[in-house]
């Protein structure tokens, strides 16, 4: 057999499979499941069973599948989670400063400790404070983060406290300096915060892929995309999952390379929950050199610079009481899927009709569906009483507000949905295009009853609120379009910052505000190909190529375009060392995991170099890289002094040295030949 890879995309509506030909660089399978947010195993095992039955129908029974060389995975499960404000509870151990406003935890201490720019402890750590707050914290929390003052120059106090959760409590726990080496102590903070937020997310995606692998015999290595595009092992994924947000997108951006051959254009991929958009240059999409932001939150992750927004085929369809339409940025089940799964839904739909909300906040087609138990998060009676309520099966809020005897507006079931023991179902613009006939995969009925719903609250027909739907989607994917390229040219203009721009950009895609007749006109014309990816992108991106006058790639196997990305990379591993001079003489080298003093600048720059290179070769060998290569870069930064005579006739420039920055990348092949 070739040499053939299995690449998986695990993403929050469908879970997508390919086998491809590593030496001919062709799809020779493909399949496409929705995927089971209550239980990963069971998309998975799906997906590999009608992948490997798609590969034998094509090759022949006898085809021995325990042969494939790799099998990788993208996801954009964390994402997901970020934008939706998902996942775990964290406690937060903060070591000698004071939060920032906005933290994306509400359980936090500050204890004493930090140290100096130049790594010296200049107060020592207070582990009696660290233990009193860890143990008031444990029982509201699921996973901790520490991070302490300027713990990249010296991470031993974050090391103690992490050392201490972990005897005290067992649960998963992140430091700060594990993520980033670089400066920006918030930002630092929140990508540790969201890590340990993910770690439950990803280990459940790890085991399930490894549980099918194990059933199916192949023994071959499990690569992870990270958000740069490159591949890492199972293993430091599961320590390290915020690497893995935009691992999605950046992997449809290695599949739209592979399956277009478009090196300079325009990628967006749109999926079930989020729409992401990157430029890609010469075959390779740029990295954002201040680190990721994803759900509004600025990360310290190297990424490809991608816009990530809350737009997808089953993103939530909302109208105010006050008759004002919104879309995403939430995730939902569609109405028309869940009411397959569970046909009487229909019928408590239809028990709604008759039903005045019209001046309640809730929305009226809200679901509630039962994915697990919190892991440690006590409840309210009433809470215990709703995921009893559904533990058999979903129900509307209207029926669980009559079960329960309570008004529907006081039902306290939002902090159930924000820890993703509850997904809801609502209207969706899945559920829109069955409306329209444009789709036909799931119940219709169940789709109609609450588009009618909503068409009502808007105050109009049901035709021209689904009209007005579509509408509002491609006016989004526009914005997003637009403003992309309008921050990759570094104009300092965005479409997205006031509503006259957005007026304006509504105008241009000629979706008017008013009937008035037009006093003046004009286009929009992109100066690079749209290169369409992900499953729903024919319902949306003919009219939006069409409003943009842009040329249109949508390649044949554009719905499975991140599970190509997934075995087209490399498994890479980057870091940075930095040599700066000690505050008594002497030169200090700041590596990831610790700090060492020399006295001589040529021997502190051999040690670094070569620390350098050691460090970044074992994590590549650990991440799964075969016939590694490695680069060293490196950077003097000095500063000029001029000095005069006592007379002011003769001048000397000194050069005085400021840093040496060392970066070493390790780069290899993540299968065995």
């Amino acid at each position: 057999m070739a040499n053939m890879a299995l690449g998986i995309d695990t993403g929050g509506t469908f879970t997508d499979g390919v086998i491809f030909d590593l030496d001919n660089r062709t799809v020779e399978a493909k399949t496409k499941v929705e995927t089971t947010r209550h239980d990963l195993t069971l998309a998975v095992n799906r997906c590999l069973d009608q992948l490997i039955a798609a590969f034998k129908r094509k090759n022949g029974e006898q085809v021995d599948i325990t042969q494939i060389k790799m099998e990788s995975v993208s996801t954009t499960l964390a994402t997901n989670a970020i934008v939706e404000g998902q996942g775990a509870e964290v406690g937060l151990i903060q070591i000698g400063f004071e939060p920032g406003e906005g933290l994306p935890t509400h359980h936090y201490e500050v204890i004493k400790g930090g140290c100096n720019i130049k790594g010296r402890i200049i107060e020592e750590v207070d582990m009696e404070a660290a233990e009193k707050a860890i143990g008031e914290m444990k029982d509201h929390v699921d996973a901790f983060a520490v991070s302490g003052y300027l713990c990249i120059r010296n991470p031993v106090q974050e090391l103690e406290v992490m050392d201490l959760i972990r005897r005290l409590t067992g649960y998963p726990v992140v430091g700060a300096h594990q993520l980033s080496s670089e400066l920006g102590m918030r930002e630092r903070t929140v990508t540790a915060i969201l890590n340990a937020r993910l770690m439950p997310l990803i280990t459940d995606l790890m085991d399930s892929v490894k549980e099918g692998m194990d059933r199916m015999g192949i023994a071959a290595p499990l690569m992870v995309v990270r958000g740069d595009g490159s591949l890492i092992s199972e293993t430091k994924a599961r320590e390290k999952p915020i690497e893995t947000i935009l691992s999605g997108p950046a992997a449809s951006i290695i599949g739209a390379l592979t399956l277009t051959g478009v090196k300079d254009g325009l990628v967006v991929d749109m999926g079930g929950t989020t729409t992401d958009v990157a430029v890609l240059q010469d075959g390779r999409p740029s990295l954002n050199k201040e680190g990721a932001r994803v759900g509004g939150w600025l990360t310290r992750v190297k990424a490809a610079q991608i816009t990530t927004i809350g737009l997808g085929g089953d993103s939530l369809v909302q109208v105010s009481k006050s008759a004002v339409l919104s879309i995403g940025p939430q995730r939902v089940f569609p109405l028309s899927w869940i009411a397959s799964q569970y046909p009487y839904l229909t019928e408590e739909l239809e028990d709604i009709k008759s039903v005045d909300y019209s001046m309640m906040d809730t929305q009226p087609n809200f679901i509630l569906a039962y994915i697990r138990d919190p892991f440690h998060l006590k409840l309210t009676a009433t809470e215990q009483q709703i995921l009893d309520l559904i533990k058999e099966g979903p129900h509307t809020l209207h029926y669980i507000s009559k079960k329960l005897e309570k008004a529907i507006d006081l039902l306290p079931w939002q902090r159930l949905v924000n820890v993703a023991s509850v997904h809801r179902a609502a209207l969706t613009p899945s559920d829109v295009l069955h409306v329209r006939g444009e789709l036909d995969l799931w119940d219709k009925r169940a789709a109609e009853l609450g588009t009618q719903m909503l068409a009502a609250r808007y105050r109009t027909g049901v035709e021209e609120f689904t009209d007005k739907v579509l509408e509002e989607a491609v006016y989004k994917l526009g914005l997003v379009t637009v403003d992309r390229l309008l921050e990759e040219e570094d104009l300092g203009f965005s479409f997205n910052e006031a509503d006259g721009r957005q007026n304006l950009l509504r105008k241009a895609m000629g979706q008017e505000l008013n009937k008035k007749k037009k006093l003046f006109d004009f286009k929009l014309n992109l100066g690079l190909p749209l290169v369409a990816v992900g499953a729903p992108v024919e319902a949306y991106f003919p009219s939006l190529s069409e409003k943009l006058n842009a040329e249109l790639h949508m390649p044949e196997d554009a719905d499975v375009a991140n599970a190509v990305g997934t075995v087209s990379g490399e498994a890479v591993e980057r870091i940075s060392v930095l040599v700066k001079p000690g505050e008594g003489g002497g030169f200090l080298v700041h590596l990831p995991h610790k700090r060492e003093f020399f006295m001589i600048f040529e021997e502190a720059i051999d040690y670094a170099c070569k620390e350098g290179q050691k460090y970044v070769q074992e994590q590549a060998v650990a991440g799964g890289a075969k016939d590694i290569e490695t680069v060293v870069e490196r950077q003097d930064r000095y500063s000029k002094m001029t000095a005069f005579s006592e007379d002011d006739t003769q001048s000397m420039e000194t050069k005085i040295f400021i840093e040496s920055t060392i970066e070493v990348s390790a780069a290899g092949r993540p299968w065995s030949g």
